[in-house]
Order: structure tokens, then C-alpha cells, then sequence
């Protein structure tokens, strides 16, 4: 399908949330796009021009800016002025004392500032990914940042959705979007048109700028870039909410201004009776009163402060949190209620494996996260799974029925596809170490949410084949309910115990060429966030 171009190209920039409600051919028209050969060079560049690059750009501060912000203190300013007077009486050596400790203070809060500031900007940097897109009737790649509305984007597994979307074709779509809308589950994604007004997590048609491809391919169209996406609407509101003082800073605030207010009434009632008695001359009645000032003056406090918080600081980085500003780590500190929904949004989007049952034989797995770092206990005892064939069989099952892959970089675990497939293949790492197990797929049916299992057909060396089947308890419990050997009430009330405890339940099982082996299941929970 070929659609009209407009010769000023000059294209409307509608709210990204009102295309789901139009047919991606109705959404090609609205930006004058071109399908399926895409925008042409002429056109990209103008609309580049027009809307700018696809990022979001928040204030940088200048880095003189963050240095004289950290003598807005009321404590510093009497100090300064402290140095001015010393330095008019010609007493240098205390000005000196006095301006470095002002001056130290200093660059404890900037250099903590920008350090901060130094690592959000390399984070951006990864961030800045490329885009495969199709423009000329060639698909090629291009930095996201030159991303225009009425662009073509062709997504594929693993890739991040460099802008807001409409889908206009897809095969087994899905997406993560836990970023926009907590859900830790991808979500499977169409072309078809959406009626009336749906919640963004419910936008089936849609794909999101900083979402990720977990499964499928697609090719969507540009409808908005940079603030205008959803999440650009997001970074541009926190951007615009003010910034409020922390509690401890306020309390220091209070209690620099009280002591200044009192030194200086009690310095101005001395200075006054000296004057009036001439009890010394003028300058050296000005250097007593001086001399009073900052001895009274609890100079060392913001550096103090400084100290302390930095020293928090460097706590949660060891803990791989990056605070911008020193007063952030007493607000942790100052937090009585956090309030979170059912979605687990405060946790790591980590599924690991806790609990696994096989007939009567209930295992625990200990160890958290993707690293296959934790052991398999019966009773309190270390199973050997090799030595335990239903375990084992288990184990090969869950790594069978399986379209994840899980990798080691640089240290740390890393996942192509579902938190919940991750965790399967981290228990059979788990139990057997980093090899997989000598089989070949010979056919497979992809997870779907209509039927909520996938499963594999494999083959052994010995040439014999069955079916690793993993997915939703009700569905594979319906399937083996014609089991005589199945223990329908068993098994349900097991899963219902686990998913009141908060765990996720999945089931798994296979079936061979001679025998339907009975069910198990797993129990598995988000890792929390340290």
C-alpha cells in the first residue's frame, strides 16, 4: 500500500495516545507516511528539522553553577564574610584558615555532585541505541536519535522500541513494558484497531519508546519522538515538578540561622559597648569582635554534613545507586511509608525459583537472581540431581519448554526473553552446571496467551522423543485430568497454597511415546531490589 505524501511535508504531531484509536492505514495517512517503502531521504531530513532529534534532553547544569551552590548556606555566608573583613585588616593568615574550611566544604558537595552528574551521562550514553528503519525501500540501520514521525521501524527480538509505535504488522509480538506500566509479563501485540478510551498497558496495537523486544518481529510507524512519547511526557513532568528542600537540610537551615541571628545581635551589643567604653582601639576592637564571630560560629558544620552524607553515599554505590546530590541519602533515611501496587514495581523484574514439587517430594532451591549460585535441598539436604531422575527429568523439562536464553557478561547474568524462562534455566544451572542437555527440537509451539503453555518436541541420542510441556497450572492440569494416575484436588490445592504465599506458579510435565509422567510444580518470586 502506497499512501499520498504532502509536498510541504508538513505533518501533524498528534498526541502519541490517539493512534491506537485509528487502523495503522488511517495512522499512515494522518503522518503522510509511506508503506511499505517508508520516508525518503528529502523528507526525513525536513521532518528532523521541524520536530528535532528523538531524545530527551533535561537541563544540564553547568558545573560553576553546582560549585557556587554549595556555598548557599547561611553559616558560609557569614564565614565569607568573615574572610572579607580579616583580609581588610590584613590578618591573612586567618583569613586563609577561615576560606579553607569554607572552601573544602565546598568541593566535598561538587565533587560528589558531579561524579553523580558523570555516570547518569555515560547511563544515557548506553541508552542511545540504534534503529532499524526503512526509508527508500531499504532497510538499514540509523542512531535512534534521527528517528521522525512517519518513519517505518522494523523491531526484533532483543531490540529496545526506539520511539512511540503503531503497529502495522507483527509476527508473535511481544513486548516488556514493565518501564511504562509495572507488569513484570511481556505483552503480545497486534495490529488491530482499539475502540474507545483503553489504559496504556491494555494499547495492544501500540509499542512504546524505552520498552523492550522480548519475543517475535514487527514493523510499526513513528508516531511520536523525544518529549512527545509516553515516556518523554514522563521525564518532562518530573523535570517540572519543583524542587523541594530535605529535612535535614531544612533543620540545618533553621539552626544556621538561629545561631548567626544570635552571634550577630551579641556581636553588635559587644562591639557597641566597646565602642562606647573604649576599652581598645578601633581595629583591634574590630578583630576581638572578629575573632569572636568565628570562634562562635560552628564553621565546621557544613563541613561536617558533608562528611557524613558523602559517606552514606558511598554506601548505596557500593549497592549500585547513584545519588546526584548529597541531601538525597538523608532522605532515604527520612521515609516512613513506601507504597507500592501488586505488580512488584520495586523489585528487580527478577523471577527466581523457590520451591519445586514433585509428587509428594517437596524441594527447596535456594540462591536469588539469574546466577546459577545456590543448591537443591530435600529435607535440608543437598540433592544430588544427577541421583534424583524425577528431579532431573524436572530440571530438562523446564530447560526444554524454554525460549530464553541466559548469558553471562562481564559478570553478570543477562537475559534475552522471559523473567520466568530465565529463572527455569538458572535451576537447572543450578543443579547441573553451565551445559545443556544433548537433545534436538525437532518442533515446538510457541507460548501464546489464548492457551497460556508452549512445548517441544525433542529427541534423544538414543532416538527416542517426547514433549517438555511448561505453562499456566489450570490449563496443564486440564490436560492431565484424564490421567488416572493424575491427582487432580493434589495438585490444585498445592498451587493455590503457593500463589496465596505471593509466588508464582507454573507447571511443568512431558509426555513420551509409552507414558504420561505425573505433574509438577514450581513456585517461584520476584528478587526484591537490595
Amino acid at each position: 500500500m502506497s499512501t499520498k505524501s504532502n509536498e510541504a511535508d508538513d505533518v501533524p504531531l498528534l498526541n502519541s495516545s490517539d493512534f491506537y484509536q485509528q487502523s495503522w492505514t488511517e495512522t499512515v495517512d494522518t503522518l503522510q507516511g509511506n508503506f511499505p517503502d517508508g520516508l525518503d531521504s528529502q523528507q526525513a531530513a525536513a521532518r528532523l528539522e521541524k520536530f528535532g532529534y528523538n531524545e530527551v534532553n533535561s537541563k544540564k547544569t553547568p558545573k560553576w553553577q553546582i560549585f557556587l551552590r554549595q556555598f548557599n548556606n547561611v553559616i558560609v555566608y557569614i564565614l565569607l564574610v568573615a574572610v572579607a573583613l580579616t583580609l581588610l585588616m590584613r590578618h591573612y593568615s586567618d583569613a586563609i584558615v577561615i576560606g579553607l574550611v569554607v572552601i573544602i566544604n565546598a568541593l566535598i558537595g561538587y565533587m560528589q555532585e558531579v561524579n553523580a552528574s558523570n555516570a547518569l551521562d555515560k547511563i544515557k550514553s548506553m541508552l542511545s541505541v540504534e534503529a532499524t528503519v526503512i526509508r527508500d525501500g531499504e532497510r538499514f540501520d540509523i542512531p535512534s536519535r534521527e528517528l521522525v514521525p512517519g518513519d517505518l521501524v522494523y523491531l526484533e527480538a532483543g531490540d529496545n522500541v526506539p520511539a512511540d509505535l503503531r503497529i502495522i504488522d507483527s509476527d508473535n509480538l511481544r513486548i516488556q513494558e514493565s518501564s511504562l506500566t509495572g507488569e513484570a509479563d511481556s505483552v503480545l501485540k497486534d495490529n488491530m484497531l482499539l475502540v474507545g478510551q483503553i489504559p496504556l498497558a491494555e494499547r495492544s496495537n501500540m509499542a512504546y519508546a524505552s520498552t523492550a523486544v522480548t519475543n517475535g518481529s514487527a514493523t510499526g510507524i513513528v508516531v511520536a519522538t523525544g518529549v512527545h512519547t509516553q515516556i518523554g511526557q514522563i521525564s518532562q513532568s518530573v523535570a517540572d515538578v519543583s524542587a523541594q528542600k530535605t529535612p535535614l537540610i531544612r533543620e540545618l537551615d533553621s539552626l544556621g540561622r538561629g545561631i548567626s541571628w544570635l552571634i550577630i545581635v551579641i556581636a553588635v551589643v559587644m562591639f557597641g559597648l566597646g565602642w562606647f567604653l573604649q576599652i581598645y582601639s578601633l581595629p583591634t576592637l574590630v578583630m576581638a569582635i572578629i575573632a569572636m564571630i568565628v570562634g562562635s560560629m560552628p564553621e565546621g558544620l557544613p563541613a561536617a554534613t558533608s562528611i557524613i552524607l558523602a559517606t552514606g553515599v558511598k554506601k548505596l554505590t557500593k549497592k549500585h545507586a547513584i545519588v546526584k546530590t548529597l541531601p538525597a541519602a538523608e532522605t532515604l533515611g527520612a521515609v516512613d511509608i513506601i507504597a507500592s501496587d501488586k505488580t512488584g514495581t520495586l523489585t528487580k523484574n527478577e523471577m527466581t525459583v523457590q520451591d519445586i514439587v514433585i509428587g509428594q517430594h517437596h524441594y527447596h532451591v535456594t540462591g536469588t537472581g539469574y546466577a546459577p549460585d545456590g543448591d537443591i535441598l530435600l529435607d535440608d539436604v543437598i540433592v544430588d540431581a544427577a541421583k534424583d531422575p524425577a528431579l532431573e527429568m524436572f530440571l530438562t523439562m523446564g530447560h526444554q519448554a524454554n525460549d530464553t536464553f541466559l548469558t553471562n557478561e562481564d559478570g553478570t547474568w543477562e537475559i534475552n526473553g522471559e523473567p520466568t524462562d530465565a529463572a527455569f534455566l538458572s535451576a537447572y544451572y543450578k543443579a547441573f552446571g553451565l551445559k545443556k542437555p544433548k537433545l534436538i527440537e525437532l518442533d515446538r509451539i510457541p507460548f501464546d496467551s489464548d492457551y497460556r503453555y508452549m512445548a517441544r518436541l525433542v529427541q534423544t541420542q538414543k532416538q527416542s522423543r517426547f514433549v517438555a510441556i511448561k505453562g499456566a497450572p489450570d490449563k496443564l492440569f486440564n490436560l492431565a485430568k484424564n490421567d488416572p494416575n493424575f491427582d487432580l484436588n493434589y495438585w490444585a490445592t498445592l498451587a493455590s497454597s503457593f500463589a496465596k504465599s505471593g509466588k508464582r506458579v507454573i507447571a511443568v510435565g512431558y509426555i513420551d511415546a509409552q507414558t504420561r509422567v505425573p505433574m509438577g510444580v514450581i513456585g517461584m518470586i520476584y528478587e526484591a531490589r537490595p
